[in-house]
């Protein structure tokens, strides 16, 4: 467990005991308001206070240089600004990054408040109305299939009965007249028959013209009802088809809804990943923000201690290369560099200090009463450790003390202490107490992120997952609702929210937590 774990714990710990004073955890539950607050996070080494009486600074980047400030053998007092460095490309960078920034930032608004999962329900909706309308107008076109089958059907039997009963009367008709000529062919052959009567003659040709007439109107029955035959054909096959269309229809806008469901699921289920996946970019660009704003800062050198200028090595105009801004035997070291000068070099002395391990100071202060912190830190709380964060020193030998320094820089390799790789700082006090002494053991807290005026929860309100987190939300009913929140910075204490609360919501608090 790193250390700043450690304090975050007992931060933690100390904010729910202090909640348990005031709430009856048997009567009902812990709760906080969700505020604006300063959030907070330190990661924290402890080291041994050494005194020091001078103090080498420096620009942590190089750059032009366009303005000093101070002289040789002038005193100079805490914060005091000593030099610039042109700071026109760093602006510059400052300000892509905070356009890049805030793009980014839009994207998350975009995603946040989208419609995305609501339009992927409304498709469903829609995919659902149409396979109803589809399946509606199946059994409408089915339905006239049908009724069009029925009526060929009644159709075709209608016209075989008309067929039927024109062949009969046409058999009676063609038996008359067939038995008229038959007799006829008789008395052709000399038969004796008797005489037909003229009447008779008549009804019997009668007959025969009925026969004739009768056998064209079974004719015309016989292609009615294969005319009708045909349409009953046709319309079973139509049916068919129509079905066989409209099934189609019907598992296409089947297929239409699945998708829309699986699509309106895949968003409801994206959303939140979506959203901590450009909280990730946002925070990393605000990572970048802050750095390139730091990196304007640097270009201001401010004194971190009280003393006298012993010397200056560098002109306005002039090209400074980036500077540790300790002395030799920073950071950790134990042995003094020999032959340390004061005043401006010629190019060959110059060139030997380069080469000495604390490297060669732009300005050096003298006459310094102060004190400095050497200490190692875990290599995850070393990676967050810059020159010129502010520090609070607290000491072992004196609980009632709190000092404000600068981590004035950290070493570039790494130490191996027992097992554990570890870096060491410098950090320097800027201010002091009659009461420190050479030597006193020293807790560094350095404040390697800072978030002013932003809402913030206890931690111990918070089960965290990545760059979101669940909170217990307590309503005004009494009614307890999870809520997924968007997180920001991890303070010590308490963590920022930037979005899934209100200001003056009340979330519960966990006594453990």
């Amino acid at each position: 467990m790193t250390t700043r774990t450690a304090v975050r714990r007992l931060a933690a710990a100390a904010l729910v005991l202090l909640l348990a004073g005031c709430t009856s955890a048997e009567s009902e539950p812990l709760t906080v308001k969700v505020t604006r607050t300063s959030v907070t996070s330190t990661v924290t080494a402890t080291g041994s206070l050494q005194a020091i009486t001078e103090q080498n600074v420096g620009f942590p980047e190089g750059g032009k240089l366009v303005e000093v400030n101070v002289a040789v053998g002038q005193q100079v007092e805490p914060g005091q600004i000593l030099a610039r460095l042109d700071d026109f490309s760093a602006r510059q960078d400052l300000a892509a990054a905070e356009a890049q920034l805030a793009q980014e930032q839009a994207v998350l608004a975009r995603i946040r408040g989208g419609n995305q999962v609501n339009a992927a329900e409304d498709d469903v909706e829609r995919a659902g109305a149409v396979l109803k309308a589809t399946k509606e107008r199946a059994e409408a076109v089915d339905d006239a299939n049908a009724s069009a089958v029925e009526e060929a059907e009644r159709q075709l039997e209608l016209d075989k009965e008309v067929l039927h009963d024109t062949k009969a009367r046409t058999r009676g008709h063609r038996r008359s007249c067939t038995a008229a000529d038959r007799r006829a062919a008789e008395r052709d052959d000399g038969r004796d028959e008797p005489l037909i009567p003229l009447s008779g003659r008549g009804r019997q040709a009668e007959d025969c013209d009925v026969a004739a007439e009768k056998e064209a109107e079974v004719e015309q029955a016989e292609r009615q009802v294969r005319a009708s035959e045909a349409a009953l054909e046709r319309a079973e096959n139509q049916r068919r088809v129509d079905r066989a269309e409209q099934d189609l229809a019907i598992e296409n806008a089947r297929r239409e809804l699945e998708a829309a469901k699986n699509e309106a699921e895949g968003a409801r289920g994206d959303r939140p990943h979506d959203i901590d996946e450009q909280a990730a970019v946002v925070a990393q660009l605000q990572a970048e923000v802050d750095l390139a704003r730091r990196t304007v800062e640097d270009t201001i050198l401010r004194s971190p201690v009280a003393g006298k200028v012993a010397s200056i090595n560098g002109v306005v105009g002039e090209f400074l290369g980036g500077g540790s801004g300790t002395t030799p035997l920073a950071p950790g070291g134990t042995v003094p560099l020999p032959e340390r000068g004061s005043a401006v070099s010629s190019s060959e002395q110059a060139g030997n200090e380069n080469e000495r391990p604390g490297g060669s100071a732009f300005i050096v202060l003298g006459d310094v009463q102060s004190f400095r912190i050497v200490a190692p830190f875990a290599e995850t709380d070393a990676a967050l450790v810059q020159p010129n964060q502010a520090v609070e020193a607290t000491f072992d030998a004196i609980p009632d003390l709190t000092r404000s320094g600068r981590v004035a820089s950290i070493a570039p390799t790494a130490t191996d202490i027992r097992g554990v790789t570890s870096y060491y700082a410098v950090i320097v006090l800027n201010e002091l107490d009659p009461r420190l002494r050479d030597g006193l053991t020293a807790s560094a807290n350095v404040v390697v992120d800072h978030r002013d005026d932003t809402l913030a929860i206890p931690n111990g309100a918070l089960m965290q997952s990545g760059g979101s987190g669940i909170v217990t939300v307590l309503e005004p009913d009494g009614a307890q609702r999870q809520v997924q929140v968007e997180l920001g910075l991890a303070g010590d204490s308490v963590t920022q929210v930037v979005g899934g609360l209100r200001e003056g919501q009340q979330v519960l608090v966990a006594p453990g937590g």
